[in-house]
C-alpha cells in the first residue's frame, strides 16, 4: 500500500487534485482511499468526495500532526474497510512540519511503509508568483511564514492552476522556482480532469519524495499563524417558497462574495457544497481569484429542499466573521419566498499547535 501525503496552504488545489488522481488510478483498477483532514466538523471535502464515490475517511477538529492517534486509526479503518492499494491524505491547509510529526512517526511506527511513503507540496501558482518576486501576499507576516515552511518542506513541489498563467509568465515562475529551491522537485500541474494530473501520478512513483530533514520551525510564529485565521462552518437546509431554493443560495453566495471583498477580508479558502440528495454542485473561492460568478447547473432539475455546507477559512477574528455570515443571510432571507434553517453552525480559531509526536532529527 502506498501513501501519499499532500499538504498546501489553503486553497492551493488539494482536494481537486486528489480527486482527479483517485478517479484516474480507479480507472486502472486499483482500489483508493482518502482521509481528509480539517480544523472544523463539517467538512465539505469529505461529503465531496463521498459524492464523487471515492471512499473517505477523516481527522476532524484538528491537524494530522496533534491528532496523530486519529490520524492512524483513519489509516487503518479505510486499510480494513476497502484494503485500498493507494491512500492519499490531505492535511489542513493551516498546517506545516509534516516530516517531523507525521511522516517520522509513520515510519517509526510503521516500517512496512517506509519505501511507499511521500509528501507532496502544492501551491497556488498566483501566489507564488507574487512571493517570489518579492511582492504583497494579503495575508499577516505569520500566516505567510506558514505558506513558507510548507513549500520549505516539500519533496514534490506542486505548482498547481498554471492554467491561469500566460506561458511568459510561467515560464518565468519555474525559472525562480529553481533559482530559489533547486533542491525541489517542481511539477507545473493543472488538476482539473484525471488525465491532466498524470504528470504527478508519475512523480508518485518515485520514493522518500520530502526533504532529507525535518523544518527548523519556530512554532511561535507558526501557532500565532494559525490564530490570525478565522474558521467559520455552516450547514443551512433551504426550502422553496415562491422562490426557489435553489435561486436563493445563488443569491446568498454571490453576497458573501460581495461583503468578502467589500470588507477587504483576505481569503484562505472558501468552500460550498449544495446537495438535494440527487444533485450536488461545489463552489470554491480562494486568494486571487476575480469576482466570482456562482452559476447553478440547470436548476430546474433541483428539488424543492436543498442543503448547503459552508467552510470558511478567513484572516480575521472569528467574531467578524461569523458576524459576515449571519448579516448575509439575514439580508437574504425572506421568509415570504424561503424558509432558511440554520441545522449547524460554529466559529472558531485553530488552537496553538501541539504535536502527538515530533521526531525532529532525519
Amino acid at each position: 500500500m502506498k501513501i501519499y501525503l499532500v499538504s498546501g496552504f489553503l486553497g492551493s488545489g488539494k482536494t481537486t487534485a486528489i480527486i482527479s488522481a483517485s478517479k484516474a488510478l480507479m480507472a486502472q483498477g486499483l482500489k483508493v482511499g482518502v482521509i481528509t483532514n480539517d480544523q472544523g466538523k463539517y467538512l465539505v471535502d469529505t461529503h465531496f468526495m463521498r459524492l464523487n464515490d471515492i471512499p473517505a475517511v477523516e481527522v476532524n477538529g484538528g491537524c494530522f500532526c496533534c491528532n496523530y492517534g486519529d490520524f492512524n486509526q483513519s489509516l487503518e479503518q479505510i486499510t480494513q474497510e476497502i484494503k485500498p492499494d493507494v491512500v492519499f491524505a490531505e492535511s489542513v491547509g493551516s498546517c506545516a512540519d509534516i516530516v517531523a510529526t507525521v511522516v517520522k512517526p509513520l515510519m517509526e511506527f510503521k516500517t512496512s511503509h517506509e519505501e511507499d511513503t511521500t509528501l507532496t507540496t502544492f501551491t497556488d501558482a498566483r501566489l507564488l508568483k507574487i512571493y517570489l518576486e518579492g511582492g504583497d501576499l494579503p495575508f499577516q507576516d505569520h500566516v505567510i511564514y506558514i505558506f513558507e515552511q510548507q513549500i520549505q518542506e516539500a519533496g514534490i513541489l506542486v505548482i498547481n492552476k498554471v492554467d491561469l498563467l500566460a506561458d511568459d509568465v510561467l515560464g518565468d515562475l519555474l525559472d525562480r522556482t529553481a533559482q530559489h529551491f533547486p533542491e525541489k522537485q517542481v511539477l507545473p500541474l493543472v488538476s482539473l480532469t484525471p488525465e491532466s494530473v498524470t504528470p504527478w501520478l508519475e512523480s508518485l512513483q518515485n520514493t522518500l519524495q520530502y526533504a532529507t530533514a525535518p523544518l527548523k520551525i519556530s512554532y511561535k510564529i507558526y501557532g500565532s499563524g494559525e490564530q490570525e485565521l478565522a474558521w467559520y462552518d455552516a450547514q443551512l437546509r433551504v426550502e422553496s417558497g415562491s422562490k426557489p431554493a435553489v435561486e436563493w443560495v445563488q443569491d446568498f453566495l454571490g453576497l458573501v462574495a460581495q461583503q468578502i471583498s467589500e470588507q477587504g477580508i483576505p481569503v484562505g479558502h472558501l468552500k460550498f457544497l449544495l446537495s438535494d440528495g440527487v444533485h450536488h454542485q461545489k463552489f470554491s473561492l480562494v486568494s486571487g481569484d476575480g469576482a466570482p460568478v456562482f452559476v447553478i447547473d440547470r436548476p430546474e432539475e433541483w428539488g424543492q429542499t436543498v442543503e448547503l455546507t459552508v467552510n470558511a477559512r478567513l484572516e480575521g477574528s472569528q467574531e467578524e466573521i461569523k458576524q459576515l455570515f449571519q448579516s448575509c443571510l439575514t439580508e437574504s432571507t425572506d421568509s415570504m419566498k424561503t424558509k432558511v434553517k440554520v441545522l449547524a453552525e460554529e466559529s472558531f480559531h485553530p488552537g496553538f499547535p501541539k504535536p502527538t509526536y515530533r521526531f525532529p532529527k532525519i
